[in-house]
């Protein structure tokens, strides 16, 4: 009888509303509650005693595209698709978070700001009401239709992902969040910080007349970025003279970007307050995390595109709500944590079984972290990440079915293999590959395994953008 009472007591527990909230391109060191001062985080440093926080948390790519569709997904991205930025979509099969959770009775939400997130790519997938600009919006544009649905759903539970790119390129926000950090600098580099001038920045000098076709590949703009490209502003900048940006130039444009920052995060105290206000705080877990970082400088450019380091892929990850369990509010675990936490998270809330395949630990109740973190560039890049290091290999194409043998057969070394000891160096700028071959040996080791046991997708998909959507892209040095 008492058997019986427990499994009646089981069924009729309400599960929680779940919400996953991305603000794409944050970085996690531009977050009060990870140190960042002043702070443009404010209304996310009100959480903190309601929240759990992963020290380390990575995301699985450098790129909006690949790295949502890891995180919804629970997959690595070569596990969803081939990894060929200028093809890649989800394909009908794959089973996205929203897509479980209808499953247990789930109504589902997704409010996207567009860009590589639009529902062309797959991304709409399970959402019973799917919103998303036309162009790279911010949160001022999907938070108030957000917030009408929340206000309808008489039914509960709900599963909501809202996104914006109030922290992506281009860093300038005009009007109320034009200048808020910075507002001394009586400087010129505003005309830089819009769309594409940024890319043309490296080793703190600015190519004006650099061509931006010359990112894109074979100088025609009808693909994605070329990693050539990079390569070209070297050898530009090697035969022509640029224009040296002073330390103030360079500390101005971070500071349009943490403007960027503080846009996303008060729109994200706005949803928060909603839900205290309507009282359906006490029955939400909300996971608040980023899709990728932005490197600001730390390796010679502006982007998000060109590096793994930590600069482009340590990102944020905080649950907080009042349905976080009650002795995991206020802590925070050392992690490394990854993007592909948040589904087996979600769904081990939620009650819901995980299907096969899935990726990740349930943060709720295995907190532990990950000995090693796996990352895929959207240019030819993989590394692994431990607690302590990063071992980067670049240079051979993730598409090809002997990714294995070239990675396990390449001699380690410069410039295909690279170690970074981030105890001692956090910026990622020493190669210690010779000094620390131990470790870079266990590493591969790690990356060797993942090969081996991945279930690699040969799911090529064929992009629907409408002409309208491409110009856009192109506008923003995607396409």
């Amino acid at each position: 009888m008492i058997g019986a009472l427990l499994l009646v007591g089981t069924a009729l527990a309400a599960p929680p509303n779940l919400m996953l909230i991305s603000i794409d391109g944050m970085r996690a060191d531009r977050a009060g509650f990870h140190g960042a001062s002043p702070s443009p985080t404010p209304s996310l440093d009100r959480l903190v005693d309601d929240a759990l926080i992963c020290e380390l948390s990575l995301s699985q790519s450098n790129e909006s595209l690949f790295s949502h569709a890891a995180l919804l997904a629970g997959r690595h991205v070569s596990e969803l698709g081939r990894p060929d930025y200028t093809r890649f979509t989800l394909a009908d099969e794959v089973m996205l978070l929203p897509e479980i959770l209808g499953l247990y009775g789930y109504t589902t939400g997704g409010f996207v700001a567009g860009g590589h997130v639009k529902g062309g790519y797959g991304f709409s997938q399970g959402f019973a009401t799917w919103y998303d600009e036309p162009d790279f919006g911010a949160f001022i544009h999907t938070v108030p239709v957000a917030l009408d649905w929340l206000d309808h759903q008489a039914i509960q539970p709900w599963f909501m992902f809202l996104h914006g790119y109030d922290a992506h390129r281009p860093y300038q926000h005009f009007g109320l969040y034009f200048h808020v950090f910075g507002r001394d600098y009586d400087g010129d580099v505003d005309s830089i910080g819009n769309r594409n001038s940024v890319e043309k920045i490296i080793d703190g000098v600015y190519y004006e007349d650099f061509p931006i076709e010359f990112f894109w590949h074979e100088g025609v703009g009808d693909k994605i970025l070329d990693p050539g490209g990079y390569l070209r502003l070297r050898a530009w900048a090697a035969s022509h003279e640029g224009r040296k940006l002073s330390a103030a130039d360079l500390q101005h444009l971070k500071d349009h970007y943490d403007s960027g920052v503080l846009s996303a995060d008060l729109q994200v105290g706005r949803v928060m307050d909603h839900l205290k206000a309507t009282g359906q705080w006490q029955d939400t877990l909300v996971i608040i995390t980023a899709d990728h970082g932005e490197d600001m400088g730390d390796h010679g450019t502006f982007n998000h595109r060109s590096s793994l380091a930590d600069s482009a892929t340590r990102v944020p990850l905080m649950i907080t709500g009042g349905a976080l369990p009650e002795h995991l509010r206020g802590t925070r675990i050392p992690g490394p944590c990854e993007a592909l936490d948040v589904v087996p998270t979600m769904l081990a809330a939620a009650g819901a079984v995980p299907p096969a395949g899935l990726r990740g630990h349930d943060l709720l109740h295995d907190p532990s972290g990950h000995e090693f973190v796996i990352q895929e560039g959207v240019l030819p890049m993989l590394a692994v990440r431990s607690p302590t290091h990063r071992l980067l290999v670049s240079g051979i194409p993730l598409d090809t079915p002997l990714l294995h043998l070239m990675v396990q057969s390449a001699p380690i070394q410069a410039p295909t293999f690279q170690l970074f000891d981030l105890t001692h160096d956090p910026t990622e700028t020493v190669d210690v590959l010779d000094e620390q071959m131990d470790v870079a040996l266990e590493l591969r080791a790690a990356l060797l395994e993942w090969l081996t046991e991945r279930e690699a997708s040969e799911h090529l998909g064929q992009q629907p953008l409408d002409p309208q959507f491409r110009a856009i892209l192109q506008s923003r040095g995607y396409w």
